[in-house]
């Protein structure tokens, strides 16, 4: 069967399932009495092994059948799985993950089952006879059907209990053997294990009810003439009670490995876990799965023509604007009342979860908190605020990097947080919220936040500032100097950090998305970064302005106001310009030299511009209007290094220029000088 169409679903869902399973190993090891998580554990497995198998990936199929042994041990135990299984369990779940990448790359698994297949059975005793008969669905084979049936028609029923050798090398061949052996003296009315389940068979032990008129010594001897059988013992079930056959002399069964799972009692000690809070799992009703998978290129496409509409809905308007035709500008505002419409709904369906990014932390703090020896506690709150799909694509990378750094080098070891009078267990909050027509996306800890001083003097030690400027730095100067690109506090160098890679990047990615991102830190106290972003990348509102006869869009979230220049106070500090305001002074930076257009400007308009950290004043030629512009990407051989994060279209056919109004006030801390008249 061609299964090449089925390919992107099965890789999505699989990576689903496995985001899943990740998120309820962490939240079991939390709460091993949680029996909610665990049938969900069983389910998610078993799902995964079904659709391996369909989809051809045999390889993935074997692992994940001998995780469904260990996960099934845990519907018998009220105190989970020890440590070792634990860790077990997410390698197994990580090498899937890798080889569902390589199945999309390549098409091919990448995966070698059999070291964590041992590793698993390590884990995990044989099953017994009777562990074998209720996993599938058989509480006492006396009461089963064909046993039943046979009894009441005068049948004699026998129970024949075979041992295979210690060091057989194909017990499920074995099994098959025996079952053959014991067919040849009559009927095989139940066995342990089943005829549809000798393939997955690796234990010692097998039973057999059958119904026979043979002598019960024929019937062991022709079972002892199976190679690698052991020992074999017939028991006739009658009602006066079973009639033993004397057995073949028999061996202690081996004891299992110290690191093997077998169900526990109620009382049994519950395994200890470092203790974390997260997100409890959701019973969804079927009304709140009534979803459909859309290709994520089909949503671009509609996201395209949407913004095709937009540019032509622009159009008609500055064509009508000024005629007089009887029902024409009642029919263009219907037009555009329909098409906002539209375009909200096209907006709306590109909305996810942040969610998606979020199920990836619990797992990634586990990790990491066994790693460096701390205690934390983890904190979700607002995993449902929605952001557009590309938003949430590019922001898993730089809400890592934040993460760690947090775990790294902000919050403190147990003993010494409590040599501070802090609880020895950290805690880790990552917050999302809707701000306007942003969202805000927090990481605080609660650590030993950041010393101004101690970022100073590695400073110093990388030659990055002087001794004299690093005895005058303060927090905003220190956070600062985190920014830069090579900086790290790590001693030495580790997989976590210290490669002098990490918050540089973070800035990057998120002026790259139209963001910015703050730290604030108390020492001692903790540490928080926010990040801020727009809701979608596709089509923002913006100010049109005109400088030197080009037009460029300002986001209207970044504007504060706009002004008359030639209403206004300029002076001149230190040979920079100055825009005097009640409230303040601000640079006053000259459009045309800003955006390299190297023409004589003729600026009538000012526009306050609030950035990360501060407030400028950029002067433009002309404000054009209001517009709600469709966003394209630009190579950086366009952008010419100018502070510009792309363009979009206009009505008549022009492209402006999207202002990245952080990468302004970077670019030009130092004022451009504007030509005043005398």
């Amino acid at each position: 069967m061609d299964t090449s169409e089925y390919m992107p679903m099965f890789v999505a869902e699989t990576r689903e399932h496995l985001e899943q399973l990740n998120l309820a190993i962490v939240r079991l090891e939390e709460d091993p009495k949680d029996r909610a998580t665990v049938e969900e554990i069983f389910r998610i497995a078993h799902s995964l092994k079904g659709m391996s198998a369909t989809m051809g990936f045999s390889r993935i199929a074997e692992l994940t059948h001998e995780m469904e042994d260990v996960f099934e041990l845990l519907r018998q135990r009220t105190n989970g799985l020890p440590v070792e299984a634990i860790d077990t369990v997410f390698a197994c779940l990580d090498a899937l993950s890798a080889s569902v990448e390589a199945i999309e790359t390549d098409g091919e698994e990448g995966l070698d089952p059999a070291p964590l297949v041992t590793r698993l059975r390590s884990l995990v005793r044989p099953r017994t006879p009777e562990q074998e008969m209720a996993r599938v669905g058989i509480a006492d084979p006396l009461d089963h059907a064909a046993v039943i049936a046979a009894q009441e028609a005068g049948a004699r029923v026998l129970r024949v209990h075979v041992t295979l050798n210690e060091e057989v090398l194909m017990p499920a061949v074995r099994a098959h053997m025996v079952l053959v052996a014991l067919g040849d003296h009559g009927e095989t009315l139940v066995s342990a294990p089943p005829h549809d389940s000798l393939e997955q068979f690796q234990g010692r032990e097998i039973d057999a009810w059958i119904a026979s008129d043979h002598e019960d010594e024929a019937i062991a001897e022709n079972v002892r003439g199976v190679s690698e059988v052991f020992t074999v013992e017939v028991k006739e079930i009658s009602n006066s009670g079973p009639v033993a056959v004397a057995p073949a002399p028999e061996v202690e069964a081996p004891a299992p490995p110290p690191a093997a799972v077998e169900p526990a009692p109620a009382a049994a000690a519950e395994a200890t876990t470092q203790p974390k809070t997260l997100p409890k799992a959701e019973t969804r009703t079927p009304s709140q799965t009534r979803t459909v998978r859309v290709d994520a290129e089909r949503l671009d496409a509609l996201m395209h023509s949407m913004g095709e509409l937009v540019i032509h809905r622009t159009a008609v308007e500055a064509l009508t604007a000024n005629l007089e035709i009887e029902g024409l500008q009642h029919a263009v505002q219907e037009l555009t009342r329909s098409s906002q419409a539209l375009q909200a709904m096209v907006m709306q369906v590109r909305m996810i979860p942040v969610d998606v990014v979020f199920l990836r932390f619990p797992r990634l703090i586990r990790d990491l908190s066994t790693k460096l020896g701390k205690e934390v506690k983890l904190e979700l709150i607002g995993s449902d605020t929605e952001l557009d799909r590309t938003v949430v694509d590019a922001l898993g990378d730089p809400l890592v990097h934040l993460v760690r750094n947090a775990l790294d080098h902000g919050l403190e070891r147990p003993e010494d947080r409590l040599a501070a009078g802090k609880p020895r267990q950290g805690t880790l909050q990552i917050t999302a919220r809707h701000a306007g027509g942003s969202v805000v996306i927090e990481v605080r800890d609660d650590g030993n936040g950041i010393n101004p001083q101690a970022i100073a003097g590695k400073a110093v030690s990388l030659g990055m500032i002087d001794e004299e400027t690093a005895a005058a730095i303060d927090m905003r100067g220190a956070v600062e100097l985190l920014f830069t690109s090579g900086f790290s506090t790590a001693a030495t160098t580790s997989d976590i950090s210290g490669r002098g890679v990490g918050m540089d990047a973070v800035r990057d990615k998120i002026r790259q998305l139209g963001g910015e991102v703050v730290i604030d830190s108390t020492p001692g106290a903790g540490t928080l970064a926010q990040i801020r972003l727009p809701l979608t990348l596709a089509i923002v509102s913006a100010l049109q302005v005109d400088v030197s006869g080009e037009q460029f869009a300002i986001p209207l979230d970044r504007i504060e106001r706009t002004l008359r220049l030639s209403q206004q106070t300029v002076r001149s500090v230190a040979g920079k310009p100055m825009l005097v305001l009640e409230d303040g002074v601000l640079p006053l930076h000259d459009g045309a030299d800003v955006f390299r257009r190297g023409v004589v400007a003729n600026h009538e308009f000012v526009v306050i511009i609030r950035t990360q950290d501060r407030r400028l004043a950029l002067a433009v030629d002309d404000l054009v209007g209001q517009r709600e512009l469709v966003t394209r990407p630009l190579p950086e051989i366009v952008s010419d290094g100018e502070p510009v994060s792309g363009g979009a279209a206009l009505a008549d056919g022009r492209i402006a220029l999207i202002v990245d109004c952080d990468a302004l006030a970077a670019e030009n801390s130092a004022a451009a000088t504007i030509s005043l008249a005398a």
